[in-house]
């Protein structure tokens, strides 16, 4: 089993109520009727590397699949170096974002299979999303499950953000279809919803 996932059962067994209410890695935030979880960081070029991790045990070293998941301009030891870990990631395409977000949905729920936890789908955030977000709660603030306001970090500050209708968001919460992707200034962050079972 890869570290990855290992991980993720050490989060789970240590609190699987949490994980019951908030996927792992993201925020709770009601809107008006509707509640997404949405990721408080950026991913991070530390979240990329599990990823790469995975793809090369899964499929192999030389395989198709894990030199597509490499960024543009980006070698594998440049990932590496430890001062760039908490980085965002930058330098991929809209693709490669929801490639992630398959891998990043599999990954949670092979770990809430086991665990009797419901299953969840991460993806990109919408338009809509962000600007709801943006309107209610500012540039960085979300609700916490506490009723507490807590940052978001990064958001319209760091990197311009992919949507999942293959906009970006950019620092000043305008969205556009006119950026090059891939870019060293465009990262993104994912949304998790909670997958209703059926009877």
């Amino acid at each position: 089993m890869n570290k990855v996932i290992l991980s993720l059962l050490l989060v789970a067994s240590i609190s699987a109520n949490a994980l019951a209410i908030n996927p792992p890695g993201t925020k709770k935030v009601k809107i008006d009727n509707e509640v997404i979880y949405i990721d408080q960081n950026e991913i991070m070029i530390a979240d990329w590397l599990e990823y790469i991790n995975y793809l090369e045990h899964h499929y192999g070293k030389e395989s198709e699949e894990l030199k597509a998941a490499f960024p543009d301009g980006i070698t594998a030891k440049e990932m590496m170096a430890k001062e760039k870990l908490t980085h965002p990631l930058t330098g991929i395409t809209h693709e490669q974002a929801l490639e992630y977000c398959k891998w990043r949905t599999a990954a949670v729920n092979a770990v809430n299979e086991e665990t009797g936890l419901g299953k969840v789908e991460y993806t990109l955030p919408t338009e809509e999303q962000y600007s709801m977000l943006i309107k209610t709660f500012g540039s960085y603030e979300v609700l916490s499950d506490k009723n507490r306001t807590e940052r978001i970090t990064g958001l319209q500050s760091r990197v311009y953000e992919l949507t999942s209708e293959g906009s970006v968001l950019k620092n000043n919460g305008v969205f556009s279809k006119e950026e090059k992707i891939p870019d060293a200034n465009i990262g993104f962050r994912c949304v998790a919803t909670m997958v209703k079972q059926k009877k």
